[in-house]
């Protein structure tokens, strides 16, 4: 902690960037390292975010707990004198850190796709979630957590890691038993569980009609969406099919492609399969697991953007060793 020590002991104010369209492990992760700042070093922390927030349950993580984020489009930049990236990493492409702003550090648990431009680092592919770390070092520097802080926490590792189901070691568990003994249960409940919105149900709707499927892999796409997290939420809803082992899903929001794919392998290597299947390495990348990302589709036509995603089907199937596959209703 000695280099943390002398990075934050000279900040006056620190801005804290989570990657575009923050989930739960961004957020409650950001959350911490802000609680960290200020309580250990009594440093003035704001946290910044691109994209929207548009899952019912990340909605209710940040009315509930009060995480406070500033769209990075309103942010002075010249107010900070330090920068700290945490779930994203500079150049990663799911960001929008300005190339001329200098990053001071990176907590991250993604793979390192090219050298880590920051002052510092803290890198760990090996944890399931980032909010792990977090943990530890609340843990080793002996800071009280809050009922708040902790509910935040564990909904980060419960989404993460699908209840522990997905990805995790022994340090994610204990973390996570140590945040759920001080958390709110009634506010984890309410996250977790929050009202629906019609639109929800109707893009729930949408996916299964246009889900097709071909032995153990199943594919839709969505067209255009409300929000770009309900790709990856489909994804998530369409792999727990029973005779289903691979969901790719993808739509189009804004100017974006935007493509989750999710696998109930644990050795799957999503993440470098996803970097195959769209050949695009900056601006996609993932785990075992579960991986993601865009492709930019600023200008494209609407025909042009319905041969790419026919392309990527025929893709995902060639990487699983299937030719000239006969895609069927999944209903």
């Amino acid at each position: 902690m000695n280099k943390i020590d002398k990075l934050f002991q000279k900040a006056d104010h620190v801005l804290i960037v989570v990657h575009t369209n923050p989930d739960p492990d961004a957020m409650a992760s950001a959350f911490a390292l802000r609680h960290i700042l200020l309580k250990k070093y009594n440093v003035e922390t704001s946290i910044g975010y691109s994209g929207t927030i548009g899952r019912a349950e990340n909605q209710a993580l940040v009315k509930e707990i009060g995480i406070y984020m500033k769209q990075i489009s309103k942010i002075n930049w010249e107010k900070y004198d330090c920068i700290a990236m945490v779930d994203t990493q500079p150049g990663s492409g799911n960001n929008v850190l300005p190339e001329d702003v200098q990053c001071h550090l990176v907590l991250d648990h993604h793979p390192v796709i090219r050298k880590v431009n920051a002052e510092l680092s803290f890198i760990d592919k090996d944890l399931g979630v980032l909010a792990t770390m977090l943990i530890e070092w609340i843990r080793a520097l002996e800071l009280e957590i809050s009922p708040d802080l902790a509910t935040a926490l564990v909904y980060a590792i419960n989404s993460e890691t699908q209840y522990l189901k997905r990805e995790v070691n022994q340090r994610d568990i204990d973390a996570y038993l140590y945040v759920y003994m001080r958390a709110n249960l009634r506010k984890l409940a309410r996250i977790e569980f929050p009202a629906l919105p019609k639109s929800y149900f109707s893009s729930v709707s949408k996916a299964l009609n246009k889900a097709k499927s071909y032995r153990n892999l199943v594919i839709v796409h969505m067209g255009s969406t409300k929000s770009a997290e309900i790709v990856p939420e489909m994804a998530d809803f369409l792999v727990r099919h029973e005779r289903i082992s691979w969901a790719l899903s993808t739509g189009r929001f804004k100017d974006r492609l935007v493509i989750s794919l999710r696998s109930r392998n644990t050795k799957a290597q999503a993440g470098k399969l996803v970097r195959n299947l769209v050949r695009n390495s900056k601006t996609v990348g993932g785990h075992d697991t579960y991986a993601g990302g865009y492709v930019d589709i600023t200008g494209m036509k609407e025909n042009d953007v319905s041969i790419m995603e026919n392309t990527m089907s025929k893709n995902f199937a060639e990487l699983h060793n299937y030719e000239n596959p006969i895609w069927k209703s999944l209903l």
